[in-house]
């Protein structure tokens, strides 16, 4: 690997680190910006899961809604309905044989004694029914205000809290302060009491949700977690947790099925990322009107038993004016009462969503890394953008295809970042780089070629070969008189700017006729014409140019002799032929140069040259002969040639 290519190799290594750690750092220092970012992403996967029938997840029909909503109100023709009214539902729904009634309310305190009796009866009766406690969900203990409880109430729920094993200490669970739970008498009859408080991520979307609080040395669990737990035959004794990791279920057992344990992944607030299902019409909902008047007609009840035996159902007021509406990832607009729903469906069913957390995303940010660096490493700039966006697009399509068959949320945006970053600033240094060659080759170029010749070299490089061509060119070797001799009484510096001056007045001649200067040599010139940019009349543009130079030279000679210095005259040779042409010499240093007999025999023709005269040869004689008058051919024997070389001398113009 030559030099150039290892720097090129470490600059890339460095930019994909540095890229890597940019976008480590958007993330750490502004997670409130950036996070959500990433969970509105993946957001989409839910809304891509629930409209495409093909992906859409299981639905177990053990666990449905009943919803108290516009339609009930009418039907009852009663905007306000009283606890008799639940009283009766719930009696209906014990009738039906469902195996769980979830209510999504908090019955604070007592209303009337007739209603708040018949709701105590018939939840003594039914046996299956939990209530809501709300908390606080604080992250600092101290916080805690329990003062406004009776002590009849805060004796209830210390006993109903849960002494769950954790290992290590759950010291980043929420705390439950401030609780307001349903009123004891009727809490004291219900199967038990969960907490329906909920925390939305920074952006305000529902996604996830605490299972356990910590409360009063123990901890409380939330309203799905505990009616899921009691369903599954597994008591507190029988829940481990370890924070930050999982909650395990031990011996859990479905109805009919075999006991297993389950694990629940959390994270270090306890939180669990629930698996939605869809938007709120994923699910099956039936009328709360329904329910309630089933009991009017045996018939209907027998229906409604066939329908509703054995299920989990979630009681909840949906009705406009309710503001227990939010956001969550495959709904804009969803009652979270719903969320109780999902929580029971995913803890049943076992479809947990695991998050790979930053640990876990190393080692495939850490391959992202050596693939960009491959990528960039093989690919030109073109190649690299578009192969990186490839990258780029397979991930995503990766992510898509982890969430939807294997319920895994890998980090979205933050690879896509990095790839992005990546991207733009190899892409950058590629093209500044690019750039500063191309200003470097262009200077170079300048030296030889003509500034229009330069321009199209630029635009299309092919024109300059990487391998020797033959082409038939014409070559002009110029060379200065007893310049030796001359600048022996010049200083250094007039030495140069003689030569200066020179050369800059015969290069501009030459760039104007379209000519390539091959190499300067001491006082002496070398050009041909023909190459890179093809000229059918090269060997007339050649003459024409080298008229012309002898004319300044006279001209700066006349100015010489003004001034004092060196009374510059020169000769010149032509001769036009077959010569090798292409980029030669070696890696470090290449020219762009004519090789060939034909070009040591312009070189020779220069030497026989009359002072101030142009000799050209018998084949540059055959080309410019209707156009350039010559005089005195003769035939002359040059060194390196065996036979004589027919040659002419350019007439000077009259």
């Amino acid at each position: 690997m030559s030099i150039s290519s290892r720097r090129n190799a470490g600059v890339t290594i460095i930019l994909i680190v540095a890229s890597f750690f940019s976008a480590h750092l958007c993330f750490s220092i502004l997670p409130s910006v950036f996070e959500p970012w990433n969970a509105q992403a993946t957001d989409q996967l839910f809304v891509l899961r629930s409209s495409i029938p093909l992906f859409r997840p299981h639905y177990d029909k053990t666990v449905v809604h009943v919803d108290l909503n516009n339609s009930t109100i009418l039907r009852l023709n009663n905007f306000y309905l009283n606890r008799s009214h639940y009283a009766r539902l719930m009696e209906n729904l014990a009738a039906m044989g469902t195996a769980v009634q979830a209510y999504d309310f908090i019955f604070a305190a007592r209303s009337n004694a007739q209603d708040d009796e018949a709701l105590i009866r018939a939840t003594k009766e039914a046996g299956n029914v939990y209530f809501g406690v709300a908390f606080g969900l604080v992250t600092d203990a101290s916080t805690q205000v329990q003062s406004l409880l009776d002590d009849a109430s805060l004796d209830y729920l210390r006993a109903t809290r849960w002494l769950v094993p954790s290992e290590p200490a759950a010291s980043e669970f929420f705390t439950g302060s401030q609780p307001l739970p349903t009123f004891i008498d009727l809490a004291r009859h219900s199967r038990g009491l969960g907490f329906i408080s909920i925390k939305s991520d920074v952006d305000g979307v529902f996604r996830r949700v605490p299972l356990l609080v910590k409360f009063q040395d123990g901890y409380y669990p939330s309203l799905p977690f505990r009616v899921a737990c009691d369903y599954l035959g597994v008591s507190p004794g029988g829940i481990h947790i370890t924070p930050g990791r999982a909650i395990v279920l031990r011996d859990a057992r479905k109805p009919g099925a075999e006991p297993h344990d389950i694990t629940i992944p959390i994270d270090a607030q306890g939180n669990m990322r629930i698996n939605i299902l869809g938007p709120w019409e994923a699910m099956d909902h039936y009328n709360f009107a329904d329910v309630y008047r089933a009991s009017q007609d045996s018939y209907e009840m027998g229906r409604w038993k066939k329908e509703l035996a054995g299920k989990i159902v979630v009681v909840s007021d949906v009705s406009t004016g309710s503001t227990d509406i939010g956001p969550v990832p495959a709904d804009v607009n969803f009652p979270l009462s719903g969320l109780h729903a999902n929580v029971i469906h995913t803890l049943l069913t076992e479809s947990f969503l695991k998050e790979f957390s930053l640990t876990e995303m190393l080692p495939l940010e850490a391959a992202i890394g050596v693939l960009l660096l491959t990528l960039a490493l093989r690919f030109s700039s073109l190649s690299f953008l578009l192969s990186s966006s490839g990258l780029a697009l397979a991930y995503a399509a990766g992510v898509a295809f982890a969430f939807l068959y294997g319920n895994v949320l890998l980090h979205l945006v933050r690879p896509l970042f990095f790839i992005g970053f990546s991207l733009i600033s190899i892409t950058a240094y590629r093209y500044f780089k690019e750039e500063q060659e191309k200003l470097a080759l262009r200077k170079s170029f300048e030296a030889y070629f003509a500034p229009s010749v330069v321009k199209k070299i630029m635009n299309h490089p092919e024109m300059i070969s990487n391998r020797g061509e033959k082409k038939e060119l014409t070559i002009l070797f110029s060379d200065i008189k007893s310049f030796t001799t001359h600048s022996a009484h010049l200083s250094p510096d007039q030495i140069r700017k003689s030569l200066n001056d020179y050369f800059e007045a015969m290069v501009e001649i030459v760039f104007k006729h379209g000519g390539t200067v091959d190499k300067y040599i001491g006082d002496g010139l070398m050009v041909f014409f023909g190459d890179p940019e093809p000229q059918p009349d090269h060997a007339l543009r050649c003459v024409r140019a080298a008229m012309e130079m002898q004319q300044k030279v006279r001209q700066q000679g006349r100015e010489s002799e003004q001034e004092g210095s060196i009374p510059i005259q020169i000769r010149i040779g032509i001769n036009t032929g077959e010569v090798v042409v292409g980029n030669m010499g070696s890696t470090r240093r290449l020219s762009y140069t004519v090789l060939g007999a034909a070009v040591n025999l312009a070189q020779r023709l220069e030497s026989n040259a009359p002072v101030g005269g142009i000799l050209i040869s018998q084949r540059t004689y055959e080309w410019v002969k209707d156009e350039i008058a010559v005089e005195n051919p003769r035939q002359i024997q040059v060194k390196g040639i065996d036979v004589p070389v027919s040659v002419y001398e350019v007439s000077p113009p009259a």
